[in-house]
């Protein structure tokens, strides 16, 4: 308050007030809504990814312990350059080989029909075959394998796969390269 004194004697009060800008918070407003926005749809889609659904049948997996104490396990490892089949390592030939010839997949079908006969047949529900695959290979030559295998009576197959935490972020970053 400022108070002065007018000429003739008589005191006047005169109020100094400062202008006071409003402060505006709509744009804050829709920022942060637009925010909420995408946080809800966001955890409503984790949400979804996470819950197991009462309709679908999961496929199964087996780790390496519970492989390793099962016998009638056939394994096939395919590389860029070249097929092994069995514990043994047996040289089938080229991925290339495997699709294009027939005569390479009737030595195939052939080595699993060898290694299915000596499964006893109480435990042929237990056999299975483990594809080892390279991860640039097209997966045209996995369903060779997959198809010959199921062809001799191979009931379960499973594929070998490594753990990693963030998946996801690493195939999203290799499918952008």
């Amino acid at each position: 308050m400022i108070s002065n004194r007018s000429r003739k004697g008589t005191r006047q009060v005169r109020r100094k007030v400062e202008d006071v800008k409003s402060l505006s918070i709509t744009s804050l407003l829709d920022a942060l809504t637009i925010i909420l926005v995408f946080l809800i749809k966001n955890v409503s889609m984790d949400a979804v990814k996470i819950n197991q659904l009462p309709d679908m049948k999961y496929p199964t997996s087996i780790t390496k312990e519970k492989l390793m104490e099962n016998a009638m396990v056939t394994p096939v490892k395919l590389y860029m350059d070249r097929v092994l089949l069995g514990i043994g390592s047996q040289y089938l030939g080229t991925p290339q080989e495997m699709v294009e010839s027939a005569e390479v997949r009737q030595v195939m079908q052939d080595f699993f029909k060898t290694e299915i006969s000596v499964i006893p047949e109480d435990k042929l529900g237990d056999a299975c075959l483990i594809v080892q695959a390279d991860a640039d290979l097209p997966c045209g030559y996995v369903t060779q394998i997959v198809s010959v295998g199921t062809s001799v009576g191979y009931a379960n197959i499973y594929f070998a796969t490594l753990e990693e935490a963030d998946w996801l972020q690493s195939y999203r970053t290799a499918s952008r390269m």
